[in-house]
């Protein structure tokens, strides 16, 4: 940590002392996150301080700065530090109760948008977290029926509030998967990005997932696999036929997980590859 306030000195001189810290406590980005760290703790933007870098910094803003830095440079992830996350264009509120929303996971809400025919379809979001997937379909699908789902109760508060700030009509319900959708009606859409992770392989993961995101939402303390047997046998009874089943998969998931789907129940798995040419969506049409 900083060892004390760097009393009267500038926006510039700050940064710089602020990402070699980070530097040294092996925090990828330095420069980048000391930036986001000091615009936020100022309630400004990034342009603020590039515009005003020979303005000197109050005492009070830089022990609440370092505050800040000392909490990236011991793991803690920037996006749980600021509470934010922009996903699909929209920003959201992400605490530790949920995954952080990556740019992998829009593929699904792409992919959706493109197969989506009906005028009004009803799309089941499961495993939801923040409620990114859910809440970004309701927006870029204006009349679409969204539901999402998530085991975690925390989770769903969270999804709650980013529903609200965007002014979006998303119904929440706690579920373990599809248990608690017997009831409802039959969606064309389902979409998941459960966890996945193998258990042994927690261990090695990035610092600032291993020990900070929700356990829960990273692995299932098993194979990587169990959500995925789950949803494939479950799944069929809850959409349409025609509808379609979307989830995220793991870097190393692909031809097992598709090798899963029964095809008397599914057609041909088709699979979206990431920006690294990874594949990391599995879309099944039931028949």
């Amino acid at each position: 940590m900083i060892r004390r306030p760097f009393i009267n000195t500038t926006i510039a001189e700050t940064l710089k002392r602020a990402s070699e810290h980070l530097r040294a406590s092996s925090v990828p980005n330095d420069l980048l996150d000391a930036q986001t760290l000091l615009a936020h703790a100022l309630g400004k933007d990034r342009t603020y301080l590039i515009v005003n870098f020979n303005q000197q910094l109050s005492e009070d803003e830089q022990t609440s700065y370092q505050s800040l830095i000392a909490r990236r440079a011991a793991g803690e992830p920037l996006q749980y530090i600021t509470s934010r996350q922009e996903f699909f264009g929209l920003e959201f509120e992400v605490t530790p109760d949920v995954l952080i929303p990556r740019p992998e996971t829009e593929l699904i809400v792409e992919e959706v948008i493109r197969l989506s025919q009906l005028p009004r379809p009803a799309i089941l979001d499961l495993c939801t977290g923040s409620g990114c997937i859910a809440i970004a379909l309701a927006r870029e699908i204006g009349a679409a029926r969204v539901v999402a789902g998530d085991i975690s109760t925390a989770a769903l508060q969270v999804a709650r509030r980013n529903a609200a700030r965007h002014n979006l009509r998303v119904a929440f319900i706690a579920s373990d998967l599809l248990e608690a959708f017997a009831d409802q009606p039959l969606a064309d859409f389902i979409t998941c990005n459960p966890p996945y992770v193998v258990a042994r392989e927690m261990a090695t993961l990035q610092r600032e997932v291993r020990d900070w995101e929700p356990r829960i939402a990273l692995t299932d303390f098993g194979d990587g696999s169990s959500f995925y047997r789950r949803l494939l046998v479950d799944a069929p009874s809850r959409l349409r036929p025609g509808g379609y089943l979307l989830c995220e998969l793991g870097y190393t998931q692909s031809e097992a997980i598709s090798t899963m789907a029964d095809q008397t129940v599914w057609e041909q798995p088709h699979l979206l590859d990431d920006l690294q040419g990874i594949p990391r969506t599995l879309v099944l049409k039931r028949r």
